[in-house]
């Protein structure tokens, strides 16, 4: 965006110089040589009554050195002609008889009639200007003056003049070439501040703020407006947050009442009422579930603590251990394949409860005899725990959907699960800066990926020797 700016701030001025340069140059050719030709003109017209003078007494002497002096002055040339063509003044031939029938204002003159400067149309690129003057006397044409001149000095004229425009021009647009750059950058600093601010608010830090002393006003308006929506949005998720958690809390005391009343029921219930009661007691089991997993989401969202280093090979290695107490019951085998060495930067126990979730999902949807690959890579700044499966998988729409709140596949169990595993482990990777990635796993289950960034050894502060010291007090 910012070259679209530079350029339309160059090529506006460009085409405002061009469109008004160049009829400015043109006229100013134009009226050049409408200057040269009046003052020819006024010159032809003085020399009409020594013109009548020769015609009456045919002496022209006079008249030879008149027009020896002109030409001397002007470097002009210059002859009188009778109304048929041929020179008065001695052997001073400035026109041939084939010229002078060829040469427009000439013609004119000799039918007694006389082009001004305005009818004339005469170009600075033309190699000469002639002007002709008819001298009349009672009625009839006696003479006429012609006046030629060469227009080199009008052309070197008239090309200083367009070289003295187009360095104008160039040196103008070499300004709006050297403001346009930080001008754009003046411009765009606000909108680059704004894109950051809305990439870093959409990754959830809801604390992100544009400047809104930056750039244009109107720009500054945007800022304001998008750092009040910012603060209208936190706020919302603020009280949502507090109302889930609040609400979850509130909910546990009568939902542990309610299933004690009913484990307590069990003496007083017959046989037929026995399966009724088991699945009221699954359901308010399943309930306490879902809401522990809203009070764990709730708190993963508000909550912002410091990243320690965490060994995630050891987590691995504990949390694997204890789903093998769940996993050999069905037959399902847990295997670490690959395990880097390697600390992850992480808030203590969110990776426990991301592996739980994978781990969960993976045995419960596991064939019996099949068997779950774990792995650790170290991959640069980065740490991945990966989870294989044989298990249904997922497809490519349902993995897209997969880490929503309360979603759950086509095929679930009903009672089984909350919706919510998936979702809390997207919401804890975040806050630990990391991501959850789901694929198609190459035995046909599902691949749960977990990357998290790699812990960066604080640097070592070097206790300051006495020539640091010394230094610093310079």
């Amino acid at each position: 965006m910012r070259r679209h700016l530079v350029a339309a701030l160059l090529v506006l001025p460009t085409i405002v110089l061009v469109l008004l340069g160049l009829p400015l140059a043109a006229a100013r050719d134009d009226q050049a040589v409408r200057e040269l030709t009046h003052v020819r003109t006024q010159q032809a017209r003085e020399m009409k009554d020594l013109a009548s003078e020769v015609v009456r007494s045919g002496d022209s002497a006079g008249a030879r050195a008149r027009i020896a002096d002109f030409q001397d002055r002007t470097g002009g040339r210059m002859q009188v002609y009778d109304p048929a063509g041929e020179a008065l003044v001695g052997a001073l031939c400035v026109l041939t008889p084939q010229e002078i029938r060829s040469k427009e204002p000439v013609e004119a003159a000799l039918r007694g009639d006389f082009l001004d400067s305005a009818e004339q149309r005469v170009s600075w690129r033309a190699k000469e200007l002639v002007v002709a003057v008819p001298v009349i006397e009672a009625g009839q044409l006696v003479a006429v003056v012609v006046i030629c001149s060469f227009l080199d000095d009008l052309q070197v004229d008239v090309m200083t003049a367009w070289t003295i425009i187009a360095v104008i021009a160039l040196l103008a647009l070499a300004v709006g070439a050297f403001l346009a750059e930080p001008l754009a950058r003046w411009m765009l600093k606000p909108i680059r501040y704004l894109e950051r601010a809305a990439l870093d608010f959409a990754a959830g830090d809801h604390h992100a703020r544009v400047p809104v002393d930056q750039g244009p006003p109107e720009l500054r308006v945007l800022a304001e407006t998008f750092n009040h929506l910012a603060e209208q949005v936190q706020h919302q998720v603020r009280v949502q947050q507090s109302f889930v958690a609040d609400a979850s809390h509130q909910l546990r005391s009568p939902l542990v009442a309610l299933s004690l009343r009913l484990e307590n029921l069990e003496p007083y219930v017959d046989e037929n009422g026995a399966p009724r009661l088991a699945q009221a007691l699954a359901e308010a089991e399943r309930m306490s579930r879902i809401l522990n997993a809203l009070l764990l989401l709730a708190r993963s969202e508000s909550q912002e603590q410091p990243a320690h280093p965490v060994d995630a090979l050891a987590v691995l290695e504990e949390r694997v251990a204890s789903w093998r107490l769940v996993a050999t019951p069905r037959s399902v085998g847990i295997d670490i394949v690959e395990g880097s060495d390697g600390l992850i930067a992480a808030i203590p126990g969110t990776l426990d409860q991301i592996l739980d979730v994978f781990l969960d999902n993976a045995v419960r949807l596991s064939p019996g005899g099949g068997s779950i690959r774990l792995r650790v890579v170290a991959d640069g700044g980065v740490v991945a725990v990966q989870c294989q499966d044989q298990g249904p998988g997922m497809t490519a729409l349902e993995r897209t959907r997969a880490c929503d709140r309360f979603w759950r596949g086509p095929g679930a169990v009903p009672g089984e699960g909350s919706g919510l595993g998936l979702a809390i482990a997207a919401s804890l990777s975040r806050a630990n800066g990391g991501e959850v990635l789901l694929e198609r796993s190459p035995t046909g289950g599902l691949h749960a990926e977990v990357r998290l960034p790699a812990w960066q050894q604080p640097a070592a502060r070097v206790p300051a020797g006495p020539a640091a010291i010394e230094a610093r007090r310079r």
